[in-house]
């Protein structure tokens, strides 16, 4: 049975929202875990592709937000293995980069949403709020 993500970072089952955030840039992972703390959710952070594979499939979390462009294996190689390992995360693609060819690719390869950054924090709400009303 799966239940829905609020915004304050709990299901209505009562289990608290897992999120993996995956960013080169260390500062912005230790951002984007002390907002997303404070908002009540379980934070894990990855600073490479394979850190956060390894992560993906030892905890399953419910959403990942993904950088695109990474040293070493990019974001939509990320993608493509954690869709190929299957479950249901709802994953953010990451990037200053917002070509229309990167954008469409990263769609097709499995992304649920595509954020420019910098990101505003009100915008990550939002998308977590678009999850939830999906998940109802």
């Amino acid at each position: 049975m799966v239940g829905k993500v609020s915004v304050t970072g709990k299901s209505t089952m009562g289990k608290v929202v897992r999120i993996l955030v995956v960013d080169d840039e260390l500062p912005i992972c230790e951002l984007m875990d002390e907002f997303l703390s404070s908002q009540g959710y379980q934070i894990m952070t990855a600073t490479n592709g394979e850190e956060a594979l390894a992560k993906f499939e030892d905890t399953g979390p419910d959403v990942v937000i993904l950088d695109l462009r990474m040293p070493g294996m990019s974001g939509l190689e990320v993608l493509r293995s954690m869709r190929a390992q299957g479950g249901a995360a709802h994953i953010i693609m990451l990037s200053a980069y917002g070509d229309s060819p990167t954008v469409q690719e990263a769609l097709r390869s499995g992304a649920n949403y595509y954020v420019e950054k910098p990101m505003k924090f009100s915008q990550l709400v939002e998308i977590l709020k678009d999850i939830e009303n999906e998940a109802e």
